[in-house]
């Protein structure tokens, strides 16, 4: 095993644990938005959350829910599943321009946006660090994990 093809291995290994990372991450975010969106909404809205603001929340949390099953069929699948990275990437390039927007415009405070800005960060990561090794990996290495 040369030096390259353990590099590649290492790398790989850690673009699966990051996008591990951020399906649980994001699955369990869908579901408490899910089953818990009182709960949730209790910090910001106290008591009196509207019902049509609960069922949106819920509805986002439904969406997100597939997106985490994205995540991992893309870290099983890497080189099968290309297209996703792209769906991936602009999701989370939207998402952090969406939290830092709210920031700025005083919607809320930055602390809030921690809460799952360093998550879409890791993902731009993971799909950064894939994309740049796969384009110097030969046809055999990317055999070894499909």
């Amino acid at each position: 095993m040369n030096k390259q093809h353990l590099g590649s291995k290492i790398t790989i290994k850690i673009f699966r644990l990051i996008f591990y990372i951020c399906a649980v991450f994001f699955l369990l975010m869908a579901a408490g938005m899910i089953f818990f969106p009182h709960f949730l909404l209790r910090g910001t809205l106290g008591n009196n959350a509207n019902p049509v603001i609960i069922g949106m929340f819920r509805g986002a949390g439904g969406s997100i829910a597939p997106y985490s099953v994205l995540y991992y069929l893309a870290a099983r699948r890497p080189f099968k599943l290309k297209w996703a990275f792209y769906i991936i990437a602009l999701a989370n390039v939207f998402a952090i321009i969406l939290d830092l927007s709210s920031v700025f415009l005083g919607e809320y405070k930055f602390s809030n946006a921690m809460i799952d800005l360093p998550f879409e960060v890791l993902s731009l990561v993971g799909v950064t660090l894939f994309w740049t090794k796969i384009r110097f990996m030969n046809e055999d290495e990317r055999k070894l994990y499909k």
